[in-house]
């Protein structure tokens, strides 16, 4: 009788480990689908285009890199978008860019690698010759990231 119990006990935990890998392995299989591609925040606007056309018209690009878990980032988005409300006659264009979270997609890890930007809360402000004209890490009061996208023309 004994082994009888043993024997169902083991069953029921091994039936439950059993469970717990299959899980794993779909919610692992999930992430990198999504990681490769296949992710709802790439079914917005194209990154990608968005920036070759900003570069092709020779408009000042502010590329701002963020994370959805940064508060400080969010923050920052506030300031950037007062200043981007100011300058919308300049013709200046700004690009959110995720880095280091969920929404973070191929076409961002190639944007943050090809301006060495490892850290969210980054700016990079391309002139419109698309020269890097000024790169920072940090917070930006309002009227300093102004001055530096003014400068940038």
């Amino acid at each position: 009788m004994r082994k009888a119990i043993l024997f169902f006990v083991l069953f029921i935990i091994f039936i439950a480990f059993a469970v717990f890998l299959t899980n794993a392995f779909v919610l692992q299989k999930n992430y990198f689908e999504n990681k490769n591609g296949n992710s709802q925040a790439e079914t917005g606007p194209d990154l990608k285009e968005d920036y070759e056309r900003a570069i092709n018209e020779k408009r000042v690009l502010v590329l701002y890199f963020t994370s959805n878990w940064c508060q400080k980032c969010i923050d920052q988005e506030n300031v950037n978008k007062q200043v981007f409300d100011e300058l919308v006659s300049e013709g200046v264009v700004g690009l959110k860019i995720h880095i280091l979270d969920s929404e973070t997609t191929i076409e961002t890890d190639a944007l943050s690698q090809k301006f060495d930007v490892t850290k969210e809360q980054s700016f990079v402000i391309l002139d419109k010759n698309g020269v890097v004209y000024f790169k920072y890490t940090g917070i930006l009061e309002k009227d300093l990231l102004k001055q530096k996208i003014l400068e940038a023309r």
